[in-house]
C-alpha cells in the first residue's frame, strides 16, 4: 500500500517506525514489535504488507521464512499464507495470519498499530 498525499505517519500515533525503505528489498522480510504482538513486514510485489511474526500452526518466527512474491512461507513446517490478507495457502496451517497496514513515506516503512 502507498502512502497517501497530505498525510504523514510520523505524526500520527498509530503507525510505527519500521526502518528506511532501501533497507527492505523485493522478498526480504524484516521484524518489529507492536506492544507485545511480533510483526513480520515484507515487500512482495513491490508493496509493502505487514502482517502477525508468528505462524498460527506452531510457534515458528516467520521473520525466519520465505517471502516469494506474496507468499510467506513459515520455516518450521512450511505453511504457506498470502502475507496481503493472511489467508492460508498450504497447511499444515488453518488459522489465517493477522494483519496490519504497512505504508511507505518519505523513505520510510511504517506499520499501523491498529490491525487491519
Amino acid at each position: 500500500m502507498q502512502h497517501s498525499e497530505g498525510t504523514n505517519p510520523a505524526l500520527d500515533d498509530s503507525y510505527i517506525y519500521v526502518c528506511p525503505s532501501s533497507e527492505l528489498e523485493e522478498d526480504d522480510l524484516i521484524e518489529c514489535e507492536i506492544g507485545t504482538e511480533t510483526i513480520v513486514v515484507g515487500r512482495g510485489e513491490g508493496n509493502v504488507y505487514a502482517a502477525q511474526g508468528i505462524c498460527t500452526h506452531a510457534y515458528s518466527e516467520l521473520v525466519d521464512g520465505e517471502l516469494d512474491g506474496t507468499c510467506l512461507t513459515c520455516p518450521l513446517h512450511f505453511a504457506c499464507f498470502d502475507i496481503r490478507d493472511g489467508s492460508v495457502l498450504e497447511g499444515p496451517a488453518e488459522t489465517p495470519l493477522r494483519i496490519y497496514k504497512a505504508i511507505e513515506a518519505d523513505g520510510s516503512v511504517w506499520v499501523s498499530n491498529e490491525r487491519g
